[in-house]
């Protein structure tokens, strides 16, 4: 199982992008994954040269490897205007960046019976992180049946119809822990499936109350001890 451990962004406050991945170079933390949205980042609002002038510093630093967005699926899906240019843009910068994909949650379910195919196509490949228990029945995988998946173990915890298929959709997991631990059993289904041959990105996703660069990191080596201690024997 892999010991490369990343960390989303919203686990520490207080710092803009080039002082993130320079943290995060001296904490030993291998990539980042970057809140995009407005609620993070707002790399709608980043103009293009000043994506660019990030690319150096993330050469000298750590990749982000990943951008999520504030947008909902069903919002992309209906087609709405302001969600589509949004994810538009948020994907052509997570491009620039040198991102590999632009995740979208997955808030409201599918209705009974919703077939809708395909995700659009954008500059990087767009991925669901499932918040209801909707998405994780046959009904939610039929209406996008080759839809890959950003699994957060609290977001699936609890759920245990479909999370083997889930789980096996996931090219990334993060292992999320809002101060009362990290959920065993998605991340032994997550382990199991590496040990299998798949690969799933894996970053470290901390919301307690307390934010600040030493809490995280603390928290951050702690889940990667935790994590670790997952291979199977």
């Amino acid at each position: 199982m892999t010991d490369d451990v990343g960390l989303y962004s919203i686990s520490v406050r207080g710092f803009d992008v080039p002082s993130l991945l320079r943290w995060a170079t001296a904490t030993g933390i291998p990539f980042i994954h970057l809140r995009g949205g407005s609620r993070g980042y707002c790399l709608t609002s980043v103009d293009r040269s000043t994506l660019r002038s990030w690319r150096p510093i993330i050469r000298d630093t750590v990749p982000v490897t990943g951008v999520t967005a504030d947008v909902d699926l069903m919002d992309v899906l209906a087609r709405r205007p302001e969600s589509c240019e949004e994810v538009l843009r948020l994907a052509e910068a997570a491009a620039e960046l040198g991102a590999k994909w632009l995740r979208l949650c997955a808030r409201i379910p599918p209705a009974p019976g919703d077939a809708r195919g395909e995700l659009p196509t954008r500059a990087v490949p767009l991925l669901i992180e499932p918040h209801h228990p909707g998405w994780l029945t046959p009904a939610g995988f039929a209406a996008l049946p080759h839809v890959r998946l950003l699994a957060d173990t609290r977001q699936l915890a609890g759920q245990p119809t479909m999370l083997g298929p889930a789980v096996e959709r996931a090219d990334v997991l993060h292992l999320s822990d809002q101060g009362e631990g990290l959920d065993t059993i998605v991340a032994n289904l997550a382990a199991r499936r590496i040990a299998a041959g798949q690969s799933i990105e894996v970053a470290v996703e901390w919301t307690g109350p307390d934010r600040s660069p030493k809490a995280c990191r603390d928290r951050y080596r702690s889940a990667c001890a935790w994590w670790r201690a997952r291979e199977p024997r």
